[in-house]
Protein backbone atom coordinates (compact mmCIF):
# COMPACT_ATOMS: atom_id res chain seq x y z
CA UNK A 1 0.00 0.00 0.00
CA UNK A 2 2.37 2.36 -1.05
CA UNK A 3 -0.29 5.05 -1.11
CA UNK A 4 -0.55 5.06 2.70
CA UNK A 5 2.70 3.92 3.79
CA UNK A 6 1.74 5.17 7.58
CA UNK A 7 -1.09 3.48 7.89
CA UNK A 8 0.63 0.31 6.32
CA UNK A 9 3.13 0.63 9.22
CA UNK A 10 0.39 1.44 11.65
CA UNK A 11 -1.66 -1.87 10.78
CA UNK A 12 1.23 -3.83 10.98
CA UNK A 13 1.99 -3.16 14.76
CA UNK A 14 -1.72 -3.39 15.56
CA UNK A 15 -1.86 -6.59 13.53
CA UNK A 16 0.47 -8.27 15.28
CA UNK A 17 -0.24 -7.45 18.56
CA UNK A 18 -3.89 -8.61 18.11
CA UNK A 19 -3.84 -10.70 14.83
CA UNK A 20 -7.09 -9.94 13.73
CA UNK A 21 -8.54 -7.21 11.05
CA UNK A 22 -11.60 -6.42 12.91
CA UNK A 23 -10.13 -5.21 16.22
CA UNK A 24 -7.46 -3.49 14.06
CA UNK A 25 -10.30 -1.53 12.21
CA UNK A 26 -12.36 -1.00 15.37
CA UNK A 27 -8.80 1.03 16.69
CA UNK A 28 -8.98 2.90 13.71
CA UNK A 29 -12.61 3.77 13.73
CA UNK A 30 -12.11 5.14 16.93
CA UNK A 31 -8.32 7.23 16.21
CA UNK A 32 -10.33 8.64 12.96
CA UNK A 33 -13.20 10.42 15.50
CA UNK A 34 -10.85 12.33 17.23
CA UNK A 35 -9.03 13.84 14.43
CA UNK A 36 -7.84 17.21 13.80
CA UNK A 37 -4.81 18.64 12.05
CA UNK A 38 -2.53 18.30 14.75
CA UNK A 39 -3.68 14.75 15.71
CA UNK A 40 -4.37 11.60 13.79
CA UNK A 41 -5.57 11.95 9.90
CA UNK A 42 -7.29 8.27 9.52
CA UNK A 43 -10.14 8.46 7.47
CA UNK A 44 -13.05 5.68 6.20
CA UNK A 45 -11.19 5.28 2.95
CA UNK A 46 -7.66 4.26 5.63
CA UNK A 47 -10.28 1.87 7.13
CA UNK A 48 -11.55 -0.07 4.48
CA UNK A 49 -8.33 -0.60 2.99
CA UNK A 50 -7.29 -2.82 6.08
CA UNK A 51 -8.06 -5.83 4.46
CA UNK A 52 -6.00 -5.07 1.28
CA UNK A 53 -3.15 -3.89 3.28
CA UNK A 54 -2.87 -7.17 5.62
CA UNK A 55 -3.17 -9.49 1.96
CA UNK A 56 -0.18 -6.97 0.90
CA UNK A 57 2.02 -7.56 3.49
CA UNK A 58 1.42 -11.44 3.14
CA UNK A 59 2.12 -10.98 -0.33
CA UNK A 60 5.33 -9.17 0.52
CA UNK A 61 6.86 -11.70 3.14
CA UNK A 62 6.30 -14.63 0.43
CA UNK A 63 5.94 -12.96 -2.78
CA UNK A 64 7.00 -16.05 -4.66
CA UNK A 65 4.08 -18.34 -3.29
CA UNK A 66 1.33 -15.69 -3.25
CA UNK A 67 -0.19 -13.49 -5.38
CA UNK A 68 -2.85 -10.82 -5.10
CA UNK A 69 -5.97 -10.10 -7.48
CA UNK A 70 -9.67 -9.21 -7.80
CA UNK A 71 -12.53 -10.87 -9.21
CA UNK A 72 -14.27 -7.87 -9.62
CA UNK A 73 -16.58 -5.41 -7.86
CA UNK A 74 -19.34 -5.20 -5.24
CA UNK A 75 -22.41 -3.43 -5.68
CA UNK A 76 -20.80 -0.14 -3.92
CA UNK A 77 -18.02 -0.51 -5.91
CA UNK A 78 -15.74 -2.13 -2.86
CA UNK A 79 -13.20 -4.80 -4.92
CA UNK A 80 -13.44 -8.25 -4.08
CA UNK A 81 -9.61 -9.24 -3.59
CA UNK A 82 -8.71 -12.84 -3.24
CA UNK A 83 -5.18 -14.22 -2.99
CA UNK A 84 -3.52 -17.18 -4.57
CA UNK A 85 -0.85 -19.51 -2.94
CA UNK A 86 1.21 -21.76 -5.28
CA UNK A 87 4.68 -22.53 -5.60
CA UNK A 88 3.81 -20.65 -9.49
CA UNK A 89 1.80 -18.12 -8.38
CA UNK A 90 -0.59 -16.96 -11.69
CA UNK A 91 -0.18 -20.32 -13.39
CA UNK A 92 -2.13 -23.30 -13.83
CA UNK A 93 -0.42 -26.65 -14.11
CA UNK A 94 -1.97 -29.36 -15.87
CA UNK A 95 -2.16 -32.15 -13.05
CA UNK A 96 -2.61 -29.87 -10.00
CA UNK A 97 -5.73 -29.58 -8.48
CA UNK A 98 -7.36 -25.93 -7.51
CA UNK A 99 -8.84 -25.73 -4.53
CA UNK A 100 -11.06 -22.42 -3.12
CA UNK A 101 -12.32 -21.16 0.02
CA UNK A 102 -14.74 -18.18 0.47
CA UNK A 103 -16.35 -16.27 3.38
CA UNK A 104 -18.19 -13.26 3.93
CA UNK A 105 -21.36 -14.09 1.98
CA UNK A 106 -23.38 -12.69 4.85
CA UNK A 107 -21.30 -9.15 5.96
CA UNK A 108 -21.73 -9.61 9.24
CA UNK A 109 -20.67 -12.87 9.99
CA UNK A 110 -17.03 -12.26 9.95
CA UNK A 111 -15.70 -15.24 11.78
CA UNK A 112 -14.88 -16.89 8.57
CA UNK A 113 -13.21 -13.26 7.27
CA UNK A 114 -10.75 -13.92 10.02
CA UNK A 115 -9.67 -17.35 9.73
CA UNK A 116 -9.19 -16.64 6.19
CA UNK A 117 -7.15 -14.02 6.65
CA UNK A 118 -5.12 -15.81 9.85
CA UNK A 119 -4.85 -19.06 7.31
CA UNK A 120 -3.18 -16.99 4.44
CA UNK A 121 -0.69 -15.63 7.35
CA UNK A 122 -0.18 -19.01 8.70
CA UNK A 123 0.77 -20.91 5.20
CA UNK A 124 3.41 -17.82 4.44
CA UNK A 125 5.23 -17.92 7.96
CA UNK A 126 4.76 -22.08 8.15
CA UNK A 127 6.13 -22.61 4.62
CA UNK A 128 9.24 -20.20 5.41
CA UNK A 129 10.14 -22.13 8.28
CA UNK A 130 10.44 -25.22 6.46
CA UNK A 131 6.52 -26.67 7.77
CA UNK A 132 7.03 -29.63 5.16
CA UNK A 133 3.09 -30.53 5.85
CA UNK A 134 2.49 -26.96 4.58
CA UNK A 135 5.45 -27.28 1.57
CA UNK A 136 3.57 -30.05 0.37
CA UNK A 137 0.15 -27.60 0.29
CA UNK A 138 1.82 -24.56 -1.72
CA UNK A 139 4.07 -27.45 -4.42
CA UNK A 140 1.40 -29.93 -4.77
CA UNK A 141 -2.22 -27.40 -4.78
CA UNK A 142 -2.82 -24.33 -6.21
CA UNK A 143 -5.13 -22.51 -3.30
CA UNK A 144 -7.45 -19.90 -3.04
CA UNK A 145 -8.75 -17.78 -0.40
CA UNK A 146 -11.35 -14.73 -0.87
CA UNK A 147 -12.13 -13.77 2.93
CA UNK A 148 -14.85 -10.81 1.74
CA UNK A 149 -17.20 -11.79 -0.66
CA UNK A 150 -19.41 -9.09 0.34
CA UNK A 151 -17.48 -6.10 1.65
CA UNK A 152 -20.25 -3.89 1.77
CA UNK A 153 -22.09 -5.91 4.47
CA UNK A 154 -19.51 -5.68 6.22
CA UNK A 155 -18.94 -2.14 6.33
CA UNK A 156 -22.58 -1.29 7.23
CA UNK A 157 -22.39 -3.97 10.22
CA UNK A 158 -19.05 -2.38 11.04
CA UNK A 159 -19.74 1.06 11.76
CA UNK A 160 -22.61 0.22 14.29
CA UNK A 161 -20.58 -1.72 15.87
CA UNK A 162 -20.88 -5.76 16.87
CA UNK A 163 -22.64 -4.95 20.04
CA UNK A 164 -25.52 -3.08 18.47
CA UNK A 165 -26.31 -4.67 15.28
CA UNK A 166 -29.28 -6.60 15.17
CA UNK A 167 -29.01 -10.20 12.83
CA UNK A 168 -29.73 -8.52 9.89
CA UNK A 169 -27.67 -5.25 9.47
CA UNK A 170 -24.77 -6.38 7.10
CA UNK A 171 -26.23 -9.81 6.32
CA UNK A 172 -27.44 -8.83 2.15
CA UNK A 173 -25.37 -6.64 -0.62
CA UNK A 174 -25.83 -3.07 -0.52
CA UNK A 175 -29.07 -3.60 -2.72
CA UNK A 176 -30.44 -6.14 -0.39
CA UNK A 177 -30.03 -9.56 -1.94
CA UNK A 178 -28.98 -12.41 -0.17
CA UNK A 179 -25.65 -13.95 -1.37
CA UNK A 180 -25.60 -17.07 0.07
CA UNK A 181 -29.30 -18.04 -1.64
CA UNK A 182 -28.63 -16.16 -4.86
CA UNK A 183 -27.29 -18.80 -6.65
CA UNK A 184 -29.27 -20.92 -9.43
CA UNK A 185 -30.67 -24.55 -8.31
CA UNK A 186 -29.20 -26.78 -10.43
CA UNK A 187 -30.54 -29.38 -8.38
CA UNK A 188 -33.69 -29.45 -9.36
CA UNK A 189 -32.24 -29.03 -13.20
CA UNK A 190 -30.42 -32.66 -12.71
CA UNK A 191 -33.21 -34.15 -10.49
CA UNK A 192 -35.81 -33.58 -13.57
CA UNK A 193 -33.23 -34.94 -15.94
CA UNK A 194 -32.75 -37.74 -13.90
CA UNK A 195 -36.56 -38.57 -13.85
CA UNK A 196 -36.57 -37.98 -18.01
CA UNK A 197 -33.54 -40.72 -17.81
CA UNK A 198 -31.13 -38.17 -19.87
CA UNK A 199 -28.48 -38.74 -17.56
CA UNK A 200 -25.64 -39.47 -18.81
CA UNK A 201 -27.31 -39.74 -22.52
CA UNK A 202 -28.16 -36.15 -22.99
CA UNK A 203 -27.04 -34.75 -19.71
CA UNK A 204 -23.67 -35.44 -17.46
CA UNK A 205 -23.79 -35.32 -13.92
CA UNK A 206 -20.64 -34.11 -13.14
CA UNK A 207 -21.73 -30.56 -15.26
CA UNK A 208 -25.01 -28.61 -15.15
CA UNK A 209 -24.71 -25.59 -17.05
CA UNK A 210 -26.59 -22.20 -15.67
CA UNK A 211 -29.82 -21.60 -17.69
CA UNK A 212 -30.08 -19.09 -19.88
CA UNK A 213 -33.41 -17.04 -17.90
CA UNK A 214 -31.38 -16.86 -14.69
CA UNK A 215 -29.08 -13.86 -16.08
CA UNK A 216 -32.47 -12.30 -16.51
CA UNK A 217 -33.25 -12.09 -12.64
CA UNK A 218 -32.42 -10.29 -9.34
CA UNK A 219 -28.93 -11.51 -9.02
CA UNK A 220 -26.21 -9.40 -7.12
CA UNK A 221 -22.79 -8.52 -8.83
CA UNK A 222 -21.37 -9.74 -5.97
CA UNK A 223 -22.96 -13.49 -7.07
CA UNK A 224 -22.51 -12.80 -10.53
CA UNK A 225 -18.42 -12.62 -10.01
CA UNK A 226 -18.22 -15.61 -7.66
CA UNK A 227 -20.40 -17.56 -10.88
CA UNK A 228 -17.35 -15.70 -13.79
CA UNK A 229 -14.63 -16.63 -10.54
CA UNK A 230 -15.70 -20.60 -10.39
CA UNK A 231 -16.21 -20.62 -14.18
CA UNK A 232 -12.92 -19.59 -15.39
CA UNK A 233 -10.97 -21.51 -12.65
CA UNK A 234 -10.56 -25.06 -12.96
CA UNK A 235 -11.43 -25.48 -9.11
CA UNK A 236 -11.66 -29.16 -8.19
CA UNK A 237 -13.13 -28.79 -4.22
CA UNK A 238 -14.20 -25.67 -2.81
CA UNK A 239 -15.45 -24.10 0.83
CA UNK A 240 -17.35 -21.28 2.36
CA UNK A 241 -16.89 -20.71 5.74
CA UNK A 242 -20.18 -18.98 7.35
CA UNK A 243 -20.76 -17.99 10.83
CA UNK A 244 -24.21 -18.51 13.48
CA UNK A 245 -24.56 -22.79 13.07
CA UNK A 246 -22.40 -25.60 14.04
CA UNK A 247 -22.66 -27.28 10.85
CA UNK A 248 -21.02 -28.74 7.71
CA UNK A 249 -23.38 -28.97 4.85
CA UNK A 250 -22.76 -30.39 1.32
CA UNK A 251 -24.46 -31.05 -2.33
CA UNK A 252 -27.34 -31.84 -2.38
CA UNK A 253 -28.16 -28.94 -0.06
CA UNK A 254 -31.62 -29.64 -0.61
CA UNK A 255 -34.53 -32.58 -0.15
CA UNK A 256 -35.83 -34.12 -3.69
CA UNK A 257 -39.30 -34.77 -2.78
CA UNK A 258 -41.55 -31.33 -2.75
CA UNK A 259 -43.13 -30.74 0.60
CA UNK A 260 -40.47 -33.05 2.23
CA UNK A 261 -38.50 -30.99 5.07
CA UNK A 262 -35.46 -33.75 5.90
CA UNK A 263 -34.75 -37.09 3.76
CA UNK A 264 -31.29 -38.09 2.47
CA UNK A 265 -30.46 -36.49 -1.20
CA UNK A 266 -26.84 -38.27 -1.62
CA UNK A 267 -24.40 -37.17 -4.41
CA UNK A 268 -22.82 -40.12 -6.34
CA UNK A 269 -19.11 -39.33 -4.69
CA UNK A 270 -21.18 -38.81 -1.26
CA UNK A 271 -18.73 -40.94 0.99
CA UNK A 272 -15.98 -38.15 -0.09
CA UNK A 273 -18.29 -35.30 1.02
CA UNK A 274 -19.08 -37.54 4.53
CA UNK A 275 -15.41 -38.16 5.12
CA UNK A 276 -14.70 -34.18 4.02
CA UNK A 277 -17.07 -33.24 6.98
CA UNK A 278 -15.89 -35.27 9.36
CA UNK A 279 -12.65 -34.50 8.66
CA UNK A 280 -13.80 -31.01 9.60
CA UNK A 281 -15.79 -31.03 12.29
CA UNK A 282 -12.89 -33.60 13.80
CA UNK A 283 -10.55 -30.60 14.14
CA UNK A 284 -12.78 -28.00 14.33
CA UNK A 285 -15.71 -28.88 16.91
Amino acid sequence: MEKYPNVKRAALKILSMFGSTYVCESVFSTLKHVKSKHRSVLTDTHVKELLRVLMKVVNEMCPNITRIYNIGKSQSGLKLYAIEISDNPGEHEVGEPEFRYTAGLHGNEVLGRELLLLLMQFMCLEYLSGNQRIRHLVEETRIHLLPSVNPDGYEKAFEVGSELIGWSLGRWSNDGIDIHHNFPDLNAILWAAEAKKWVPRKMFNHHVAIPDWYQSTNVALETRALIAWIEKMPFVLGGNLQGGELVVTFPYDRTRSQGVVREQTPTPDDHIFRWLAFSYASWNS
